[in-house]
């Protein structure tokens, strides 16, 4: 399945890897404003919201502080001509192990 997700993301042409990956970067942003400021402070549409919501429910703010330093680095990579599967493995292992990592989840 990862090596699937792996191919189609390497299929996507340089720009829209980046694409992907700051709207990946702006949710992240977004769940930590509804964190920080609460509902009523941030407009986002329902799904996003609702995405928003449980990422905060399930990660801590390192968690999701290395998450979006990973995204930043790969969309830095990206930028410099990285090898897209190589890329993107790497970064799926990586935020794998983010996720899965105990540690970092309870600290926040």
């Amino acid at each position: 399945m990862q090596n699937k997700v792996v191919g189609l993301l390497a299929e996507l042409g340089r720009e829209k890897q980046k694409q992907l990956l700051r709207y990946f970067l702006q949710l992240i942003e977004q769940s930590l404003r509804l964190r920080l400021l609460g509902e009523q402070t941030v407009a986002l549409p329902e799904a996003e919201k609702e995405f928003a919501l449980r990422l905060n429910k399930m990660s801590g703010l390192s968690t999701q502080r290395a998450i979006a330093t990973e995204l930043d680095q790969a969309i830095y990579y990206i930028e410099r001509n990285a090898n897209p599967k190589m890329l993107f493995q790497a970064l799926t292992l990586k935020l794998r192990s983010i996720v899965l990592d105990k540690s970092i989840l309870l600290t926040s």
